[in-house]
């Protein structure tokens, strides 16, 4: 298991916060934590009384944990046995109904879909109206098409319930697309928690800033206030010369065009590097390119491989030199630490 140390965060009503990391950082232990599923050896988790009433914490577990041998009504309605017949009924029925499953009453798990399966452990986890609702990687045992739509639906089943929820993925664009805060972990411990836009636009660090898709991640080191990159310039006006640096530049960042022998690719305002193009993938909404980067006007600096990721469909024959400008908006710029020590 995961050593979880040194987490400390709040969230609010209704919020969603998603804990985001690789695999083995953590994530699940600290939810099993805070589902008193697991003892924590130290620290505090706690929750307000609300309206003089203990907080209920609801959880969806990563494999649904349905019960085969029950229906649909009586899945959600084992976790209402202190209401009476009546009441448990009526809430059943509710919950079937927020979930969309009340044509599906009698039916057994083994006779539902995937994503039918995944909104009637929602409705069983929602049915004790739960002040906080847990999720454990719940949508990664689907496919890629159910996975985007079970993610939709789930976000705007809880947002009609009005509870707040804490989602554990390892998918970058899950959490981007279902948390109002994102708290990335790693190695037990919580680098950054922010909004979607801020995590992704201000990245504390260079492990932050790589956890968002495919980066191109370079070293080098400050000199006059700026760095010289495979990529280009890059400015760096807030560090002090030689120091050593980790650069992260997003394949978007690197804005290519046929090259154009007449332009000055030293010149302050336009200053770009070249390349040739390996390979490039159409991806759909965008295409991979490969590119191998070297300077013209002296070939002898070995080639460094680059990716650029180009809106639409990309054309340029594989053979040309292409002109890189960068986009220095998608481009962060860290102290190196391991070379500082």
């Amino acid at each position: 298991m995961s050593v979880v140390r040194d987490v400390s965060f709040e969230m609010y009503k209704g919020e969603f916060l998603c804990l985001l990391g690789p695999s083995g950082c953590g994530k699940t232990t600290l939810l099993r934590l805070i589902a008193g599923l697991e003892k924590a050896h130290s620290g505090l988790i706690s929750m307000p009384d609300i309206s003089n009433c203990p907080p209920k914490i609801g959880m969806v577990f990563q494999d649904l944990a349905l019960f085969p041998h029950m229906s649909a009504a009586r899945n959600i309605g084992y976790a209402l046995r202190h209401l009476s017949r009546p009441e448990r009924h009526a809430r059943v029925a509710e919950m079937l109904d927020l979930v969309g499953l009340s044509d599906k009453r009698g039916a057994y798990p083994h006779e539902l879909s995937g994503g039918q399966k995944q909104r009637l452990a929602l409705a069983r986890a929602l049915a004790q109206r739960p002040d906080l609702i847990l999720l454990d990687e719940p949508f990664a045992a689907q496919d890629i098409t159910l996975r985007a739509q079970m993610r939709d639906d789930v976000m705007h089943i809880l947002r009609d319930a009005n509870v707040a929820a804490l989602l554990v993925t390892h998918d970058p664009e899950e959490a981007m697309e279902f948390s109002d805060r994102i708290a990335i972990m790693n190695d037990g411990e919580i680098e950054q928690i922010d909004t979607p836009i801020n995590v992704y636009n201000k990245p504390k660090n260079s492990f932050v800033a790589s956890f968002f898709g495919q980066v191109n991640a370079l070293k080098g080191r400050v000199q006059n206030g700026k760095i010289s990159t495979p990529a280009g310039f890059v400015s760096a006006p807030s560090f002090e010369d030689n120091t050593p640096v980790d650069i992260i530049i997003r394949p978007e960042a690197l804005k290519l065009s046929l090259h154009d022998p007449a332009l000055d690719h030293h010149g302050k305002n336009l200053a770009h590097v070249h390349a040739h193009i390996s390979e490039s993938k159409y991806l759909g909404r965008s295409t991979l390119v490969h590119l191998d980067t070297y300077d013209i006007d002296n070939g002898v600096e070995k080639p460094v491989h680059l990716h650029a990721r180009m809106p639409g469909v990309f054309s340029d024959q594989q053979c040309d030199v292409q002109d890189i400008f960068l986009d220095h908006s998608q481009i962060f710029v860290f102290k190196d630490e391991a070379a500082c020590n």
